[in-house]
C-alpha cells in the first residue's frame, strides 16, 4: 500500500499550473502550499503560507528553513525556479535534502543575476520538466524527468463555434510582455479594414500599466469594435471563449514546454497559431495539427493569419481533430500525475 505523503510545495499561487498540479495531489496526500504574493483561489485539506515580499523577503528563507524544520515533510516540490530558488537554497545546504525542482520557462531563460548564478549551482537534485530543452541544460548534472503539465481531456473536448456573430480570435496569454501581444496589436492595427469580421479577445492577470497601456493602444487605433480585452476568466467563462474561437494564437517569447492554453485548445479542436520557439515544433505541425510563425516575425505572423483565415471548413476541421489526438496521445493530465504520483513514491523512499 502506498504511504500517504507529506508535500510541501514552493508554487506561484496565481497560475493555473500550481493550482491543478496540487489540488490533484491534494486528494491523496498531505499538502502544505508557500505561495507568493497572492492565491488563485484555496483548495481544501491543504494548509497555506504567504511568502512576503518587500523589505520582507529577505528573511523568508530563514522564515522557511524553520517552517520545513517544523512541517518536516517527505518531499519538497518547487515550482518555477525564480525567487523560489533563493529560498529553497536554505533547505539544500542546511539540511542537505533534495528537493524536486520544476522549471518552467521565464524562470530559465530570463533569469535575473541572482537565479543566473543559482542555476550553476543545480547538480545532484531531482528536476521535473516539460521540455526537452530544458531537460537537456539540467541533465548532466541532476536527474532529470520529462512530465508534462497535462490537459483535462474531459473538459477541453470539443468546439461549436456557433455562440458568436463574429469569427472569434482568442488571444489567453495575458498582458505582461512577455508574452508578445504587442506583435498581434500591431498586426490588428495595420490590416483593421481586413479584420472586420474578426473579434480579438484578449484575456489573462491585468497587470495594470501593460492592462492601461492595451485600453489607450485601442482606443488612439479606433479598435474598439475588432478587439475586447477581458481580465481573468473564470473556468467556465475561458471555456467558452475556448470553445467557441475560430482560432487560439500564442506569440509568446516565455515558454519551454507547451502552453497549458494551446494544449486545451488543441484539445478543444481549435486552430492554433504559435511561435516556433523552443518546444513548439515538437507539438505542432505546420498544416498537419496547427500552424507556427517565425518567432517575433509580423511578416511571417501576417503571411499565417491570412492563410488560415483562407482555409476551407473541412481543411480546418481535419487540423482540428489532428490537434485533438495529439493531446489525447501525449498530453493527458490523469496520465502525467500517474506517472508524478509513482515518482513521489519512488524519491521518498529514495531519501
Amino acid at each position: 500500500m502506498k504511504k500517504k505523503l507529506k508535500i510541501l510545495f514552493l508554487a506561484p499561487g496565481t497560475s493555473s499550473h500550481s493550482f491543478k498540479w496540487i489540488d490533484f495531489f491534494s486528494k491523496k496526500h498531505e499538502i502544505h502550499w508557500f505561495y507568493e504574493a497572492s492565491l488563485r483561489s484555496k483548495i481544501n485539506n491543504i494548509k497555506f503560507y504567504k511568502i512576503r515580499n518587500g523589505i520582507y523577503f529577505i528573511f523568508q528563507p530563514i522564515i522557511f528553513f524553520i517552517k520545513v524544520l517544523i512541517i518536516k515533510p517527505d518531499l519538497i516540490h518547487i515550482h518555477s525556479i525564480s525567487k523560489n530558488l533563493f529560498i529553497s537554497f536554505f533547505v539544500v545546504i542546511f539540511l542537505k535534502k533534495k528537493v524536486i525542482l520544476n522549471p518552467w520557462g521565464s524562470d530559465v531563460f530570463f533569469p535575473n543575476k541572482l537565479v543566473k548564478y543559482l542555476q550553476r549551482l543545480i547538480k545532484n537534485n531531482i528536476i521535473f520538466t516539460d521540455s526537452f530543452i530544458i531537460k537537456k541544460k539540467f541533465e548532466k548534472k541532476n536527474e532529470v524527468f520529462k512530465i508534462n503539465f497535462g490537459v483535462d481531456l474531459n473538459f477541453f473536448n470539443k468546439s461549436n463555434n456557433k455562440s458568436f456573430k463574429k469569427k472569434i480570435i482568442f488571444c489567453p496569454r495575458g498582458y505582461d510582455p512577455i508574452y508578445n501581444q504587442f506583435l498581434v496589436l500591431n498586426f490588428i492595427k495595420n490590416h483593421k479594414v481586413k479584420l472586420k469580421k474578426f473579434l480579438f479577445v484578449f484575456s489573462g492577470s491585468i497587470h495594470k500599466q501593460e492592462f492601461i497601456f492595451f485600453k489607450k493602444f485601442i482606443k488612439k487605433n479606433k479598435l474598439e469594435k475588432i478587439i475586447n480585452l477581458k481580465g481573468n476568466l473564470n473556468k467556465t467563462e475561458y471555456k467558452k471563449y475556448l470553445l467557441n474561437s475560430f482560432l487560439v494564437i500564442s506569440a509568446s517569447k516565455s515558454d519551454a514546454g507547451l502552453s497549458s492554453s494551446i494544449a486545451e485548445a488543441m484539445s478543444s479542436k481549435c486552430l492554433v497559431l504559435c511561435s516556433n520557439n523552443r518546444d513548439n515544433p515538437y507539438w505542432i505541425k505546420n498544416n498537419l495539427n496547427g500552424f507556427l510563425f517565425k518567432d517575433n516575425d509580423a511578416i511571417d505572423f501576417k503571411k499565417m493569419f491570412f492563410y488560415i483565415a483562407s482555409l476551407t471548413s473541412s481543411k480546418m476541421a481535419k487540423i482540428g481533430l489532428k490537434a485533438r489526438r495529439t493531446q489525447e496521445n501525449k498530453n493527458n493530465f490523469f496520465l502525467e500525475m500517474s506517472k508524478v504520483e509513482k515518482l513521489y513514491n519512488k524519491i521518498y523512499l529514495k531519501n
